[in-house]
């Protein structure tokens, strides 16, 4: 199931002239832009699992697993701040069975921080920040 909803998220997409991304009425996307990222609606943040922790603190912040995204040799979290959400790299200082140690200057006290369904933002920024035109869109 959520597998079919992730691709309306990424299929409510139209591509405009050289290559900028104009969102359909009714997307599960509400915004986006290379330097802010992208806003989900909130039933498509809640059909697709997706929920967030506050950091509280100074950091080094301890964060689960399940938050931590992969991308070749980096590491980072997904962070909500104004409705905005976007991938923020960070460092791990630390690690248990179930949770990361990591700090982050461009991480504060009150961001928010993906730990559920990271994967799915993890698909949706893939898709919106490609520069070809995904076939469902047609």
């Amino acid at each position: 199931m959520k597998k079919i909803i992730l691709l309306l998220v990424v299929c409510n997409l139209s591509f405009a002239s050289e290559g900028t991304k104009e969102l359909k009425p009714g997307s599960a996307v509400t915004a986006f832009t290379i330097e802010d990222g992208f806003k989900l609606n909130e039933q498509a943040i809640k059909n697709l699992g997706i929920s967030f922790n506050q950091l509280k603190g100074n950091g080094p912040w301890e964060i689960p697993k399940s938050a931590l995204v992969r991308i070749k040799h980096s590491t980072g979290v997904y962070r909500k701040w104004d409705g905005w959400i976007t991938l923020v790299f960070v460092h791990i200082v630390e690690q248990t069975k179930d949770s990361y140690l990591v700090r982050s200057i461009d991480l504060q006290s009150e961001d928010e921080i993906a730990v559920k369904g990271v994967s799915f933002l993890r698909m949706t920024e893939a898709d919106l920040n490609s520069d070809t035109v995904d076939s469902c869109t047609h």
